[in-house]
Formats: C-alpha cells, structure tokens, sequence
C-alpha cells in the first residue's frame, strides 16, 4: 500500500466518522432513540476489524449487544454470523472498541473460513457486513438499531514474484517461475494460483500487456509456488520481452495478484554462444575433462536454489588452491564466464569447485588449451 493511499484512506475515515457523529441526532430521530453506524474502512483481513462501529443514545445509558452477518456477495450466502456480550452504551455518541464487546461469539456458516479463532483472519473477498443493535427491557431483547456497509477483505501482501527477477534476460527456452505466497496463509481454504505470460510489444507498457495481449502460457489451478515452462503450446521467441503476473485464488474467489515483471529472452547471437560446447556443464552427472583458455573459464552451473551467492575455487590436481572467487547464481541454468588469472599452466589439469548456499559442493575438471 503506497504512503498516499494510505493517507486517503485515513482521511476517508475521520471524514465518514465526523458526518456520522453530525447526522447521528437525526438518524436517531428517525429511528427512535438509537443509531449504529458502521465504520470499517476497506481493506481489513482480521475479524477483530469488523467490529469498528459508533453508536449512538439519546437517552439514559442502557445495556445492549451487537449482532452482525456477514454476507459473500459473489453467492449473497451468509459467511458467518456474530454477537457481542451485553455492553454499556451512554447517552450520546460514542465509539464502540472490540474490548467493550468481548467475549464475542462466532457462528461459521461457510467452509471458506479457513481461521475459526476469535482473531483470525477473514477469507478474501467482497462482503456485506450488516449490523444491529439490540436491547433488552422487561417486555423482552428488541432490535432498536441497524445498518449495513460493504467490505473488501485482502491478505496483509499479495504473492510476491522472485524469479525470474525483473528485467531480467533469460538464457533458456523453458525457464523456471518461482514467487512467494501471500500472507497470512491461514487466511485461505483453498488457496491456488494462476500464471499470466504475455509478450510486451514496443511502446507498451506492463499492466497492458498482461491486461490486453492475449497470453502465451496461462497456467491455472497451481498449487505450489512453481512454474516450470511448458513444453507443450506457445514457446518463448529469442530476444522478446515478456511480462508475468501472478494471481492467488481461493477457490474460485479472487484472493490478490502480484506486481507485473518482466523478462527478456536472449537473442539469437546470445543463444549461439550459449550453446556452443566451449561450455563445461556442472550439473553434477556430467564427467569428463573440459577446456578452458588461458584466461577465461566457461562453465555451464546447474541450479535448483533462488538466487544466491556461489564461492568459486579451482584447484591443481595435487590439492593446492590456484584461484577463488564468487559468482552470482540463479535458479535452472546459468551460463558463466570466469576470468582466469596468469596462474594456470598449459595442458595442465584444474578442478573448479562451486559450492551452494546448503554448503553442497559440485565439482568438475578442465584443462587449460
């Protein structure tokens, strides 16, 4: 949420809550001695967050309590329903605080609700939340007040994307798409996940190349935070840019969806120097002896991490260490080029050495031309 949303947001409220107070004489005119008026500012994730109301009396303080239904209005079924303790409510117009109401008990009429404790968040969706205030007297509880007000319920982050990173070039024609999920994850019964791949032509921005080109690859109903490109269908073309978006669905409601990245795929030349067999394949299976030249070493590492850090270091066949240094490492395949320094020898052997994040080393062995 940006800072100036947030500030909106805010003002949105204090505005609501300062008409409400203006008009609650009136209303309660209208409707006897009482008002309630709901003041959830959207969007909440917590159940506690319903429970943001004023009420208002013109009279003596009494006792009341406050039930509310909450309403999905993709299906208009009931999601759950609650009720406060008895409370006091003074004369005047007062800010109700969830403190003031507890014990509050929770009926679940949805298996969407995925968090049944007294805090626990709310699933993702659009509701109405409807209110009323009621009171007991000697001929019996009565509803005196009531009032209605809809409500988005969003995760605390949406699915955050991790590869491959933004603005990116991709070396290989089925990439790898990892992001995280959203949170908090107990706030979703069924949580799956869409994938949205779409080339971005010239001039175009992201958004509208994900809201309005037709898609090359849209992966549904995921359920890890995984996409291996597919070899089946649209393949990516070399030196295109394309943009990727992820959308998190709980069951079949929109939950949230992700920043919009993009990818750059290599060109043509790029993929011929890729490919070529200068390249010493480290993927753990593949043996043999590969060749380097006297000042770069190309190697071809194999990766199923996120992107960290490797520690790089080659050694002579005796054991002795001729050179270290550090390479930067992606998920799937990764094309590097190492300088070498003026240390190794001609038609001597070496063994370069890459060691992962886990601390699992992969090792492979060249000669210098």
């Amino acid at each position: 949420m940006t800072v100036k949303t947030s500030v909106m947001r805010k003002a949105i409220f204090w505005r609501r809550l300062w008409l409400s107070m203006l008009l609650a004489t009136g209303a309660t005119i209208a409707r006897g001695q009482y008002s309630i008026v709901p003041l959830v500012v959207s969007p909440i994730y917590l159940k506690a967050q319903l429970w943001n109301l004023m009420v208002s009396n013109t009279g003596a303080p009494i006792q009341a309590r406050i039930q509310l239904n909450l309403v999905d209005l993709q299906n208009h079924q009931s999601v759950l329903t609650a009720a406060s303790a008895p409370f006091q409510v003074p004369k005047g117009a007062s800010i109700v605080q969830i403190q003031m109401l507890e014990p509050i008990t929770y009926s679940y009429n949805s298996p969407t609700v995925a968090d049944r404790t007294p805090n626990g968040p709310l699933p993702a969706g659009q509701y109405q939340v409807c209110y009323q205030l009621l009171t007991t007297t000697e001929t019996g509880q009565g509803v005196v007040a009531e009032d209605c007000e809809e409500v988005a319920v969003e995760p605390l982050t949406p699915p955050l994307l991790t590869m491959p990173e933004d603005d990116s070039v991709v070396t290989t024609p089925q990439p790898n798409f990892t992001w995280m999920p959203p949170t908090p994850l107990n706030m979703f019964s069924n949580l799956t996940y869409v994938v949205l791949i779409s080339e971005v032509n010239e001039g175009q921005s992201l958004t509208d190349a994900i809201q309005k080109n037709l898609p090359v690859q849209q992966a549904q109903e995921l359920r890890q935070p995984f996409l291996s490109y597919p070899l089946t269908g649209p393949q990516l073309e070399p030196g295109k840019t394309y943009a990727w978006q992820v959308v998190a669905l709980d069951g079949a409601t929109y939950a949230a969806k992700s920043d919009v990245w993009s990818f750059k795929t290599a060109g043509k030349k790029d993929s011929v120097g890729i490919n070529s067999s200068m390249y010493i394949v480290m993927d753990g299976h593949s043996g043999g002896v590969g060749l380097a030249d006297s000042s770069m070493l190309y190697v071809k590492y194999v990766s199923g991490l996120s992107v960290y850090t490797s520690a790089v270091t080659i050694k002579d066949l005796r054991g002795n260490v001729v050179m270290t240094t550090q390479v930067k490492i992606k998920q799937g395949d990764n094309y590097l080029n190492i300088p070498l320094d003026g240390n190794f020898q001609r038609k001597q052997k070496y063994v370069v050495i890459f060691q992962d994040r886990n601390g699992r080393q992969t090792a492979a062995t060249f000669t210098i031309k």
